[in-house]
């Protein structure tokens, strides 16, 4: 059982090592190379496929990634490679492999606004260390890199960052302040109130607020994100059929390959000159490749049929992109499949699923949704993306606060709470209306 959520749990590459190691320390299992070559071949044709779709094949970390520049010229001076830039000066700042390791590692989770979007205890996990302290002290050696706020893990940290590195002085003082204490109040402009909060005049407040919003909070815009289609293969690949309206689910197998049981040790077993070690010895092993076979075919299935139940579910969202996502929860798909939660959850960890509209993680298809009147409930994930279209396309010199996004979901019939948008705007690292006008 251990086994069996243990290769549950890995991606198709942390499979392959694992089989590899199995394959060295039990004789009885070996690959099956006719029906590998068969895999393969199915790949390939799945590559083909994918290499003649119209639609863009692009990587969705997050929901709000920023589209590059339109200016040919302007790409060119701008933008340099995040993540290049970053193992540059990790590798200048930190000699020491684990520090090394753990440096990659953040670098390699910062998002394309140039958010950390892994936590201290997930990053001890991956790099297998107990020593928070240390990594602590990378994360803060790679925060005090440029761009500055860059590996921030949140609005607040981003724009503090941003602080540190400016000359010391009563205005940045203050915007320290208002940042850490009065933050919400500073959205709502309550720059009387923070003035008596803080004991200052209300000009002092507002030339801190003037301050704070020529600060960015999205440091790495003009940086190319970092490319992580080079290392994601996704475990799931849904094509859409030629001439037709139908999809195809397709589970990658191209690190896994097929296992069989040694034919020659099997047929040892009926050896009567056989030693009971030896004997012992063959049975053990073949009931520990054939639980091992078992676990990555169960694997497979189990991926294959949450596969079913997200296609099922939207394919909308497959035809018309991240606006038409519906919500579907983990308690879903637990019950329309008759499993237990934690296993779908353990299904989808780190997994990533290859669709018509880009490569997600699987686990970004889940929401919880929100209720709403006139159509039932609806993504969480979409209306986010709504927020940031509608932010992206808005006029610098009046941008358009919480209550004018209230109204726009309004006339579309959909209720949200103002408090609702100020928090996802908020998750989208994106600043109030009043902090955003030029």
């Amino acid at each position: 059982m251990q086994k069996s959520i243990e290769v549950l749990l890995m991606h198709a590459m942390d499979l392959n090592i694992l089989i590899s190691e199995e394959i060295e320390t039990n004789p009885l299992l070996e690959i099956n190379e006719e029906e590998t070559e068969l895999l393969k071949a199915q790949e390939d044709a799945i590559k083909k496929i994918k290499s003649i779709e119209s639609l863009p094949n692009h990587i969705h970390n997050s929901f709000n990634n920023d589209d590059e520049e339109n200016n040919y010229e302007n790409s060119i001076v701008k933008y340099i490679e995040l993540e290049d830039n970053l193992l540059r000066q990790l590798k200048y700042e930190i000699d020491d492999p684990l520090a090394i390791k753990i440096g990659e590692f953040i670098i390699g989770n910062i998002n394309s606004d140039g958010y950390l979007t892994v936590s201290i205890a997930d990053i001890a996990q991956a790099v297998g260390t107990n020593d928070t302290g240390l990594i602590e002290q990378v994360l803060l050696t790679i925060q005090n890199f440029g761009p500055e706020g860059i590996a921030a893990r949140g609005l607040k940290e981003c724009l503090l960052l941003q602080i540190r590195n400016k000359p010391s002085n009563e205005t940045t003082a203050i915007a320290k302040s208002i940042i850490n204490d009065y933050f919400v109040e500073l959205a709502g402009r309550k720059y009387l109130l923070i003035a008596r909060k803080l004991k200052l005049g209300i000009e002092q407040i507002k030339e801190a607020s003037k301050f704070i919003a020529s600060l960015d909070p999205k440091p790495a815009r003009n940086f190319r994100p970092i490319k992580n289609d080079i290392y994601i293969r996704p475990d799931i690949t849904i094509v859409k059929e030629e001439d037709s309206d139908n999809y195809k689910i397709h589970i990658n197998r191209e690190l896994i390959p097929s296992l069989k049981i040694n034919k020659t040790y099997q047929e040892m077993l009926n050896n009567i000159g056989l030693k009971s070690g030896e004997k012992e010895f063959i049975q053990e092993n073949i009931r520990r490749a054939f639980s091992f076979i078992q676990s990555i075919e169960q694997r497979g299935k189990t991926i294959h049929r949450i596969a079913e139940y997200i296609l099922e579910k939207q394919k909308c969202f497959f035809e018309n992109g991240l606006s038409a996502l519906i919500p579907m929860t983990l308690e879903d798909v637990a019950q329309a499949l008759g499993r237990n939660k934690s296993t779908i959850s353990r299904a989808i960890s780190n997994k990533y699923i290859d669709t018509p509209q880009g490569i997600f993680p699987i686990k970004s298809l889940f929401s919880q949704g929100i209720n709403e009147e006139i159509n039932g409930a609806i993504a969480s994930k979409s209306i986010k993306e709504e927020i940031s279209e509608l932010i992206d396309t808005e006029e610098p010199t009046a941008p358009l606060s919480d209550s004018d996004i209230q109204g726009y979901f309004s006339n579309k019939g959909i209720r949200i709470a103002r408090r609702t948008i100020n928090k996802y705007r908020q998750s989208l690292h994106i600043l109030p209306s009043n902090l955003r006008k030029i």
